[in-house]
């Protein structure tokens, strides 16, 4: 494995097919949307209606 150090300037030729290899194999992981339930239908806590007697 080589690895390259890029701290200032520009680089060579080699170093930019390296990191383009390097980056062609590079896996992103997949995030999968989570499924965000809506509030609306919930039940409120709350006291019942008073009663007429």
């Amino acid at each position: 494995m080589i690895t390259f150090t890029i701290t200032s300037g520009t680089p060579t030729l080699e170093e930019l097919t390296v990191l383009e290899i390097a980056l062609a194999q590079h896996e992103r992981p997949i995030e999968e949307a989570t499924a965000i339930k809506s509030t609306w239908s919930k039940p409120q806590l709350r006291q019942p209606l008073p009663r007429k007697p």
